[in-house]
């Protein structure tokens, strides 16, 4: 009887969680976007930091690199988007992907701070 007890209640705990979590595809969507956008000025702070500890040439080399990057980043998820083209959760996907890029970037970034 405890037993039969003690699961119902999980289970019904566990229904309560994900009636509560449950977002349409329009808020994962938005979400996703804000996930990105906090994620991109972190990087941006970062990348300021660590242009105020170069030299001018190690600056040219780090904006150069900066320009490429960003220009791979947009083109590999918009590739890995598509696959969704037409789809509501396509914006969701793509800014999954930017966020997981600008993150990785700004560990890199905050690498060469390190180093510094």
């Amino acid at each position: 009887m405890f037993k039969r007890m003690l699961i119902g209640m999980c289970m019904g705990i566990a229904c309560m969680t994900v009636t509560i979590h449950a977002q349409t595809q329009l808020e994962m969507n938005a979400d996703a976007y804000d996930a990105y956008m906090k994620a991109d000025k972190e990087l941006n702070l970062v990348y300021k930091q660590v242009m105020s500890a170069l030299n001018e040439q190690e600056k040219a080399s780090l904006k150069s690199a900066q320009k490429k990057w960003i220009s791979r980043k947009e083109s590999t998820c918009k590739k890995e988007a598509n696959e969704y083209k037409g789809g509501s959760m396509a914006p969701m996907i793509l800014n999954n992907c930017l966020e997981e890029k600008t993150i990785q970037r700004t560990k890199e970034l905050r690498a060469m701070l390190r180093g510094r």
